[in-house]
């Protein structure tokens, strides 16, 4: 649909007042269909400028989340983060798309079916390949769209008519287009190498999916006897955390400059237990400075030894199966003893360490912090395993990903993972493609056995019926592609490619904004930019915000296994989806974490809540006292009819629109889809942007401005009229800003406004614009001229403020009716002559403008420009008693601020004590002489002398 005229141009229906309670489970659902029925969300090619309209396109494409998962509040905060985004760019006049989809997930949609299966009495093979994926299949068709589902729920304002899914038949023509592209370019081979395997899940992973955490192990001190002894030495004492790998042990390794075994390389050592003699190879990679400086080498079992086990071409047996337990797999006859033979590793640890000691050959155990590698699926400890797998040559790929970040194509924020993702792509490894898995995209290889090598091995686009150069059989590779390897494709693959002529790929791509976690950066976020070069010749994106994450109030990253989430639905049911968002937004700053507590949902949704019923009642006073009567056009309101509190509100509405524009943005680079340096930090702070919204809606528009016109809306007249033209058109404007961030109650609101055309919706309307030096509408010459009235206000407010205070500190009931004095220019006299009513109304305050202060107790105020206040309190409090208690309190602090001054000075306390604790006295310090300075103030001003 098209984007709505502002409310000032529209007739004026009869509207309904409005319950005294806003209650979000009777209308966020209903709005949300409405928004559906009305197409709101959908992008429209033909409107935007790449193929002739006059919108420019913004996009944004949904990290998908995995077919089995429900919504938790990660996802909660992410998506929401991308919405605000999306409904601001649509409201800016953008032809906005955020593509939403899921994703097939190899590892974790196999595990849940075999999981079904298991408690079948079934496994995978029972039903074979061709029926496992069939009802995997099915399974991710009843439950798959589920968090999807959820995600409307909370307001998520996707193009739900462009729902991806990276194993639908487009993307998976994708996925094969890009593994023949890349194959023909020499970037896919297979190799024969030492992969991260989890003996779990069954399949290999790559270095991303095997994640290092820290444990406390032990270090292993093995004695490997000399075959050829050397004068005393008899025998290399080895050191290593993994025993049992030395079944697999075909040399150890000693450094070319370590000279206490320069005279050793080239002869051999007995493998303890095998008693099999291996040579004593000079490598580089043995560390002089760690353990005893010789290394034990395992070719098939560890990354290094690999390499070194090629550089010198030795054997490499396979001693650990698939299931982590210990098999003479590969070339390996002899090495695993009958009593090791099936023995998980990890019991065979212990038993090659107790056989170990009984030969003499254990010198002796420590303890050993080291990382250990884990499966980031299920939390299996990773085995490396020597292994055929399909691999993708990174370098070539990262070359242009990395210098898009480095010249500004790409920024990422926060700031501080720039660092990061460079020493990453910097030193980037191959990656591995191929997974032990039924549930994937298949490689597309075949094989022919009647063809020599390479002949044998064909890579197509469509599967062969027949081998190509022989006519014969041809047999498709069991393995299946690592699911990143779709999903690094998705800003392409969702807008049509390959199809180059696709409508959405001309454009939407590239995108505008990723929005995702910080721990993806490196299995998506770095793999998405690289296939953008590589298949489309340009960054798929030109930012990426980096989020923080959910915490719970100990700092601990929220999850449902670790039983400290929130479900996001929970909150919807009790408080509304706005409440979450609000919440989630306002507590967000740039990268940083957002603090909530599961254990007591109204602490932590309070303030979305509150705000949302905030918002409601301010809609219901105007509702109510705005009436229903044709509101005036704002544009017809001339700048000599604005009263100072007009005046002053339009342009606290300008600075507001302007803080939020600029908290959000800028929506795109400036110039060339680069990013200039100035840029490269800016926007993307959504709490200051809710926090300006938020002021302007509350403490501007609520605490001063309906305050300020009630007995103008109670008046019948022409300055009726005025008070009502700027209040309907500020609330309208106010709704706008929040709309992004609390889009149900915003749109509920605005429904009912006077003038509100039936059909239209604050989801498609335009955003709040800012007032230019040179704009030529009356909107915009009444905000530019009425600064000098908008500053009057400004003392007015000021001086309500003051009074306010004074009788909070010497506790005047605001019922009481008290008098003040003002000394101020001529002027500023005459704006509070003029203002009398409003400040006796706000204030309850008599209020004489005098030349000087007239004299006796009383309580001084200096306002801005010069104003001076004073406030006589004799007859208010007794003025004795005050200032009896005010010195006693001053003495009090005094003596304690000594005390602790006393505490800081001292070097012992300062240097002995925690940290935390020094700083929080220093802090304590400071406010305690702040306090005494304001005492000491007040005391002079009442009683004369401090």
């Amino acid at each position: 649909m098209s984007i709505s005229e502002p409310l000032e141009s529209a007739p004026a229906p009869v509207t309904e007042p409005l319950p005294a309670q806003y209650d979000p489970a009777a209308n966020e659902p209903a709005i949300y269909a409405r928004w559906l029925e009305a197409g709101c969300f959908t992008a429209d090619a033909a409107r935007a400028s790449a193929t002739g309209g006059d919108r420019e396109p913004y996009t944004l494409v949904m990290p998908p989340p995995n077919v089995t998962a429900i919504l938790h509040v990660g996802h909660g905060l992410n998506n929401t983060v991308q919405d605000v985004l999306v409904r601001w760019a649509r409201m800016k006049g953008r032809e906005t798309l955020w593509v939403p989809g899921t994703d097939h997930a190899g590892i974790a949609t196999q595990n849940v079916v075999e999981k079904q299966l298991a408690r079948e009495g079934l496994t995978r093979q029972d039903l074979g390949r061709e029926a496992f994926v069939e009802r995997t299949a099915a399974f991710v068709a009843e439950t798959g769209g589920v968090i999807l589902q959820q995600l409307q729920a909370i307001g998520a304002s996707a193009d739900w008519s462009r729902t991806a899914y990276t194993f639908s038949p487009e993307l998976s023509r994708a996925v094969r287009e890009a593994f023949v592209r890349l194959h023909e370019r020499g970037l896919i081979y297979k190799g024969h190498r030492v992969i991260h395997w989890c003996p779990r899940c069954l399949t290999s992973l790559s270095d991303e999916e095997a994640e290092p955490e820290a444990e406390t192990g032990a270090l292993y001190h093995l004695s490997y006897p000399l075959v050829e002894p050397t004068g005393e030495r008899t025998a290399l004492s080895v050191a290593t955390t993994r025993p049992e790998t030395m079944l697999g042990d075909v040399a150890v390794a000693v450094n070319p400059n370590d000279e206490r075994y320069r005279a050793l390389i080239g002869k051999h050592v007995l493998l303890p237990i095998l008693d099999i003699p291996i040579p004593i190879v000079a490598d580089e990679y043995a560390d002089p400075e760690f353990g005893t400086g010789v290394v034990k080498i395992t070719p098939a079992h560890d990354m290094n030894d690999f390499e070194v086990g090629r550089r010198h071409d030795l054997p490499m047996p396979v001693v650990i199966d698939e299931h982590g337990a210990m098999n003479e797999v590969t070339d390996a006859a002899g090495r695993v003893p009958p009593e090791l033979r099936g023995v998980d590793r990890f019991a065979a640890r212990e038993r090659v360490v107790e056989m170990l000691e009984k030969l003499g050959r254990l010198e002796k155990k420590e303890v050993h912090q080291h990382n250990v590698r884990h499966c980031y699926r299920c939390d299996t400890v990773v085995e490396p395993r020597l292994s055929d797998q399909w691999f993708v040559r990174m370098a070539p790929l990262a070359e242009p990903a990395l210098a898009a970040v480095r010249s500004g194509r790409v920024r990422l924020l926060p700031e501080k993972w720039v660092g990061v993702y460079e020493h990453w792509m910097s030193n980037i490894r191959d990656w591995n493609i191929s997974r032990q898995l039924w549930w994937g995209h298949r490689v597309p290889v075949w094989y022919c056995a009647a063809c020599p090598s390479p002949e044998n091995v064909i890579v197509a686009r469509e599967d062969p019926a027949s081998c190509p150069h022989c006519g014969g059989a041809v047999t498709q590779d069991e393995d299946v592609l690592d699911t990143w390897f779709s999903s690094w494709l998705w800003p392409i693959s969702t807008l049509g490619w390959p199809n180059e002529a696709s409508t959405d790929l001309r454009t939407f791509y590239p995108t505008d904004v990723l929005v995702t976690a910080p721990e993806i950066i490196f299995f998506w976020v770095a793999r998405m930019i690289m296939s953008g070069y590589a298949f489309k010749g340009d960054a798929p994106f030109h930012t990426v915000y980096l989020h923080g994450t959910a915490r719970d109030t100990k700092g601990i990253k929220m999850s449902k296994s670790l039983g400290n989430g929130i479900d996001p639905l929970d909150v919807v049911k009790l408080y509304g989806a706005d409440a979450l968002r609000w919440t989630l937004v306002s507590g967000m700053g740039l990268g940083a974490d957002v603090m909530l507590d599961p254990l007591d949902l109204e602490k932590s949704f309070a303030p979305g809540r509150n705000f949302a019923t905030k918002l409601w009642n301010i809609g219901r006073f105007l509702l109510t006292n705005v009436g229903t009567d044709p509101v005036r056009p704002i544009g017809d309101v001339r700048r000599d009819e604005l009263a100072r509190a007009d005046a002053w509100i339009l342009d606290r509405l300008d600075t507001a629109v302007r803080e939020c524009d600029r908290a959000i943005g800028p929506l795109s680079p400036a110039a060339n889809d680069t990013w200039r340096s100035e840029e490269l930090t800016a926007g993307l702070r959504l709490n200051e942007y809710a926090e300006t919204a938020r002021r302007f809606v509350w403490n501007e528009l609520a605490d001063w401005y309906l305050e300020a016109i009630k007995t103008r809306l109670a008046t019948a007249g022409d300055d009726r009229e005025v008070a009502r033209a700027v209040l309907l058109h500020v609330f309208d404007q106010a709704l706008r800003l929040l709309h992004p961030i609390v889009p149900f109650v915003t749109e509920a609101l605005w429904q009912k406004l006077p003038g509100h055309v039936d059909g239209t919706f604050l989801a498609t309307s335009s955003w709040p614009a800012a007032n230019t030096a040179t704009g030529s509408s009356t909107l915009n010459s009444l905000t530019n001229s009425g600064s000098a009235v908008a500053g009057e206000f400004e003392l007015i407010k000021d001086i309500v403020d003051a009074i306010r205070r004074v009788r909070s500190e010497y506790n005047v009931p605001a019922s009481q009716t008290i008098e003040a004095f003002v000394v101020a220019s001529s002027a500023a006299q005459r704006t509070l002559e003029s203002e009398r009513a409003l400040l006796m109304r706000l204030t309850k305050t008599a209020l004489t403008a005098v030349e000087r202060a007239p004299a006796g107790a009383a309580a001084n105020v200096i306002l801005a420009g010069g104003t001076e206040l004073i406030v006589p309190l004799e007859g208010l409090i007794d003025v004795a008693k005050e200032c009896a208690r005010l010195r006693s309190e001053l003495a009090g602090l005094e003596k304690q601020l000594a005390s602790l001054e006393a505490r800081l000075e001292n070097p012992g306390f300062v240097s002995r004590a925690p940290a935390q604790v020094v700083e929080s006295a220093r802090a304590k310090a400071s406010e305690w002489r702040a306090r005494r300075e304001l005492l000491r103030t007040r005391i002079e001003g009442l009683c004369g002398v401090a």
